[in-house]
């Protein structure tokens, strides 16, 4: 029998996921089951300072833990920031996300999110200027530059930087944002494609992007939904939940009210991606993930039906449900 292909094989998120595992098992204490005291660091909430909050689940020796004062979802103990940055900068399982990045099948899905993307934010262009934090292989940037934008980004991912910098000629560095001495008000827009979710602090990183941001200057975020319909169905088995990669998770709640917080102005919260899948492989008593064929399946099967599936999946979206949130705020 012919092996299923799935999008995890397609891209190569197979064999990311198989070294991601591996790495993070070499954080856990083997005594213990649970994250290794000299990785790990005890934390007040990230979003609100709060030193309140209920555990949810452990996976993998990491803890996950909901705030009882804003709602925020993090990991707690968080591995150290060093140890995360360290983890960016070297090659293992990040090196294989940049093979995922440039398969066909991912490029394609990501030039047109990108497009989408840029769409929004042609409203804000002003000057041009754009900061793309975390910047990956720069295809955002390339994508921006050919708009007319006039593109900066920053990037830990030795390799990741190396083919923004070689294949694109994009100015990127590998600087933090907190050091990299932009001045007040430099950019009309910074992007966070899917960044967020990787920092320790997320006030202070907010905090020095409105500091660049011109007045009126417009962020955009991009960043995994605890809220929605795949994390409140499969809980722990959700694929963002790793305590590593991922140190916070955010719903459109608790993202909005960050950034009010911070002197944002929140313009547009909405949701994508409806990761149906994985669901009805769980709801059929399998595996979330694996491609398992749901052939033979009721569930699945009334899910094809017709067209159902398109519908159920734009319905998801519609109600803030999606797995990917989508966020545009502005400098107030």
């Amino acid at each position: 029998m012919l092996a299923r292909v799935t999008l995890d094989t397609e891209t190569g998120r197979d064999r990311y996921f198989a070294a991601r595992e591996r790495e993070l098992a070499g954080l856990v204490d083997p005594a213990t089951g649970m994250l290794a005291e000299r990785y790990a660091k005890l934390v007040d909430c990230p979003a609100c300072g709060s030193g309140e909050w209920q555990t949810l689940f452990v996976k993998g020796g990491f803890t996950f833990v909901r705030c009882e004062r804003c709602e925020l979802v993090f990991s707690n103990p968080q591995v150290r920031e060093e140890v995360v940055e360290e983890e960016y900068r070297t090659g293992g399982s990040n090196d294989l996300w940049v093979d995922v990045l440039m398969s066909e099948r991912q490029l394609a899905m990501d030039r047109e999110k990108f497009g989408e993307l840029l769409d929004e934010l042609e409203p804000f262009r002003g000057g041009g200027r754009l900061l793309d934090v975390g910047c990956s292989i720069g295809l955002f940037l390339k994508l921006a530059e050919e708009r007319g934008w006039q593109g900066e980004g920053i990037e830990f991912s030795d390799r990741a930087r190396t083919h923004a910098q070689e294949e694109y000629g994009l100015n990127v560095i590998d600087t933090p944002l907190e050091e990299s001495g932009y001045a007040d008000g430099a950019f009309d827009v910074v992007t966070l494609n899917s960044v967020i979710e990787h920092v320790n602090e997320p006030r202070r990183m907010l905090a020095e992007i409105r500091r660049i941001l011109a007045p009126g200057g417009a962020l955009y975020v991009i960043t995994p939904n605890v809220d929605s319909l795949a994390c409140r169905v499969l809980h722990e088995r959700a694929a963002t939940f790793d305590g590593r990669n991922h140190l916070v998770y955010f719903s459109p709640r608790t993202l909005g009210r960050l950034l009010e917080e911070q002197g944002y102005a929140v313009d547009h919260v909405a949701t994508r991606v409806a990761s149906l899948q994985p669901i009805l492989e769980w709801l059929a008593y399998g595996t979330p993930y694996e491609g398992a064929s749901l052939a033979g399946d009721a569930l699945a099967g009334w899910v094809d039906e017709g067209g159902r599936r398109q519908e159920l999946e734009a319905l998801v979206c519609e109600q803030g449900l999606g797995y990917k949130l989508h966020c545009l705020a502005t400098r107030g």
